[in-house]
């Protein structure tokens, strides 16, 4: 616990073009591997300097962001970026390595010695428009270690893999971590094996994030928008065993209602055996005027 969190969020708010993707962010977690589940993609904007923090705190491994990727202190592998076909893999990891500040000498030798540690060096002469899905992302988990970052950050580096493919890039992974810890964005499959060897998982539903237990029973998790008595409807809601936790828009809803109806506030609300039943009970006993239901 002497380490700084691998992720820490204050009330951060990710913004792109001024219009906010994610607000009032609140997290803490040490994890070594760290498995996110949901629409973490603001997050990878940011990290990529796509998107900016407009407000918060928001840092990785003590980072701050984008800067601690600019500085190389953390690896980013964003889901499938467009990559120039003509390129050989050598020539992007040297490229990207001497954009991070090294020198031409430099990058190439971090370039050959994070094809080499990851078992890639069949890649290093191949242009990057003849490789297979699971080959460029195993470049781009390269890409994310020339700078021998402290944390590694993937974005679904899975998705629409199976079989041999998903095997070579878990290898590539796992050949990648000694030394440094693991933030991976991933998708609800339970066979998912970086979903497995997870230290702890991450929820992210609505702007609001909830610690997921691997031995827990499945959750069905709704957004509720009433617009009166919300202090009575949480408190009917948490009488009954529910889990509720306000959204980030939970207080911005009142122009979507008439000054008559009152301010409309939203819940993201855990379900443990996926019935409404006890939430439109809540409703009723309240009279929380329920204006949607997802």
């Amino acid at each position: 616990m002497n380490e700084p969190p691998t992720l820490v969020a204050r009330d951060a708010r990710i913004d792109l073009l001024g219009r906010p993707l994610l607000g009032r962010l609140n997290v803490e977690s040490h994890a070594s591997r760290l498995a996110l589940l949901g629409d973490w993609s603001a997050l990878f904007r940011l990290l990529s300097g796509e998107a900016q923090l407009a407000s918060g705190n928001l840092e990785l491994c003590g980072e701050q962001l984008p800067l601690g990727v600019q500085q190389g202190k953390l690896g980013v592998m964003r889901l499938d970026p467009q990559l120039p076909p003509a390129f050989s893999g050598e020539q992007l990891l040297a490229s990207s390595a001497e954009l991070a500040g090294l020198s031409r000498r430099a990058a190439a030798r971090a370039a050959f010695g994070a094809l080499d540690r990851l078992g890639l060096l069949e890649l290093a002469s191949r242009r990057l428009g003849h490789l297979a899905l699971a080959e460029r992302r195993c470049l781009l988990i390269a890409h994310a270690i020339t700078t021998e970052p402290a944390l590694l950050c993937l974005e679904e580096p899975l998705r629409s893999l199976d079989g041999n493919g998903a095997e070579l890039v878990v290898s590539v992974i796992e050949r990648a971590l000694p030394g440094r810890r693991l933030l991976v964005a991933l998708a609800d499959a339970p066979a998912d094996p970086l979903l497995a060897r997870a230290d702890q998982r991450l929820r992210l539903t609505a702007g609001v994030v909830a610690v997921e237990s691997a031995d827990a029973p499945p959750l069905t998790r709704v957004t509720a928008t009433i617009c009166r008595n919300y202090q009575a409807f949480a408190q009917a809601l948490q009488a009954r065993g529910l889990d509720a936790q306000a959204t980030h828009e939970a207080g911005l809803l009142g122009a979507l209602t008439s000054q008559q109806a009152g301010p409309a506030w939203r819940y993201v609300v855990a379900l443990p055996n996926g019935s409404t039943a006890a939430l439109l009970d809540a409703v009723l006993e309240t009279d929380a005027g329920l204006l949607e239901l997802e």
